[in-house]
C-alpha cells in the first residue's frame, strides 16, 4: 500500500481533482522540470543542441520518454508521437521515479527492477480514479512497449548525474553506515538503504571492511 499511500500524498500536495497529460506537465513545472518534445530524426534548433550539448543521442535514438538530471538540469523528454494517454501514462511513471526520490538515489544491482514496479505502482493509483479504464497491466504495458531498445529495463531510461561513476565488483554500504560489505553480509539483512560503493568511495578510505563479512578476504 506505500504506492498507494504516495499518489495520495501527491495528490494532496498539488490539491490535484484532475489527472491528464496536461495538469502533470504543470506539477513537473512546479518540482523545477521542463518537459521537452523530441523526434528521433530532426528537432528544433535548440532541442537538437541541448540533446547534443549533453550527450542524450542514445536515449533519443532508443527511447520515446526519458528523464534527465543532473545538478544544473531537470529535464522530462517526450516524443512527440505519444498521444494523450501515452503522454499521461508516462508522466505519471515519470513523477512516479521523481516523486519516490530515485533520482536522488545511487544505482544498485538489480535496483532498477524495483524502482520500475514503484514508478507503475505510483502510476497506477495516480491514475485509477480518473482513467479508471487504464489497469495495472495496461498501464506497465504501454510503459514496456514505449521502449525500443533492447537493454532497457521496463521501460525506462534514466540518465542521471553518476553516468560516469564506476562501482566497486561486489561492495555495498549502507546509508549512514561507515563500514563496506560482501551483499549477503548478516548486517544488510532485511535493509532498504543498501548501495552499491563505488570505487571512489573504496578509494577515500572514509570506508572501513566490515569485521563480519571480511570482504577484503574474499
Amino acid at each position: 500500500m506505500k504506492a498507494q499511500k504516495q499518489a495520495a500524498e501527491f495528490k494532496h500536495k498539488y490539491n490535484l481533482k484532475v489527472i491528464n497529460s496536461a495538469i502533470l506537465c504543470e506539477t513537473l513545472t512546479a518540482q523545477g522540470y521542463t518537459v521537452i518534445e523530441f523526434n528521433s530524426i530532426n528537432n528544433e534548433p535548440n532541442v537538437a543542441s541541448l540533446i547534443e550539448a549533453l550527450g542524450l543521442q542514445d536515449q533519443i535514438a532508443h527511447s520515446k520518454y526519458f528523464t534527465y538530471q543532473n545538478d544544473k538540469y531537470r529535464l522530462v523528454f517526450l516524443h512527440e508521437d505519444l498521444n494523450d494517454e501515452e503522454r499521461t501514462v508516462v508522466l505519471a511513471h515519470e513523477e512516479g521515479h521523481i516523486w519516490i526520490n530515485h533520482l536522488t538515489e545511487n544505482s544498485i544491482l538489480g535496483n532498477d527492477v524495483v524502482q520500475e514496479h514503484e514508478a507503475n505502482e505510483f502510476a497506477h493509483y495516480l491514475l485509477k480514479d480518473k482513467l479508471g479504464k487504464i489497469k495495472r497491466r495496461k498501464i506497465i504495458s504501454l510503459v514496456c512497449v514505449l521502449v525500443i531498445s533492447i537493454g532497457i529495463v521496463a521501460g525506462i531510461a534514466i540518465k542521471l548525474n553518476y553516468d560516469k561513476v564506476v562501482y566497486t565488483d561486489d561492495l555495498y554500504r549502507t546509508a549512514t553506515g561507515t563500514k563496506y560489505h560482501l551483499r549477503d553480509c548478516m548486517y544488510l539483512e532485511n535493509k532498504t538503504d543498501v548501495y552499491r560503493l563505488t570505487k571512489e568511495e573504496f578509494d577515500s578510505g572514509e570506508y572501513e571492511p566490515c569485521e563480519a563479512c571480511k570482504p577484503d578476504e574474499r
